[in-house]
This record gives structure tokens, C-alpha cells and sequence, in this order.
């Protein structure tokens, strides 16, 4: 098992290597060809100024709930306390009302 920071310190030197640059004046990146999010880390819960895990927005991001979905449905998101095929299903409802 690697720690979650050690993992993250690992993906940040990644993206760095390919190019990503410091965030710009307003908080933002630049356009990158790597983007590597730590999602989630089993039922691990982190809120520190570097790292947020599960990642803020991941369950409003259909590109990241979906392929989540077809491999791990049953997982439990640990501070909803709902599956990832719940929390799919509930996006995918929001998205057909809009």
C-alpha cells in the first residue's frame, strides 16, 4: 500500500514532467495534456489545502462517474454514504431534467 500523499506527490511530478504549469493569477490552470485526479482512496477522507479526497466534484462529472460505475457500482462514497451506481443514477436525473 502507498500512502495517499506519497500517490499524490507521485501525480503532481507526472503532470509537471508533461508539462503542467502553477495555476494562474485567478486559480486556474492552463490547457494540459495530462490531468491525473485522485478520486477517491476507499472509505479515506483527507481535507488539507493540497489534497481533498474523495476529490469535491467528482459525483457531478458524468466523464468520471461513468467509467467508475462499470467497474466499481458498489463502491461507497464515504461522506454521502451512497454507491457510485447511486450516485450515477442521481446525476443522470439531474442531467435529463435540465
Amino acid at each position: 500500500n502507498i500512502d495517499i500523499f506519497t500517490l499524490f506527490a507521485i501525480s503532481q511530478s507526472i503532470e509537471i514532467e508533461m508539462g503542467r504549469s502553477k495555476k494562474s493569477i485567478n486559480g486556474c490552470y492552463a490547457d494540459r495534456i495530462i490531468d491525473i485526479d485522485l478520486i477517491m482512496a476507499g472509505d479515506l477522507i483527507v481535507d488539507t489545502p493540497e489534497l481533498t479526497i474523495p476529490h469535491p466534484a467528482f459525483h457531478t462529472r458524468d466523464f468520471v462517474l461513468t467509467p467508475l460505475c462499470e467497474i466499481a457500482p458498489d463502491m461507497v462514497h464515504p461522506i454521502f454514504g451512497k454507491t457510485i451506481r447511486r450516485l450515477k443514477e442521481e446525476l443522470d436525473r439531474m442531467q435529463s431534467v435540465e
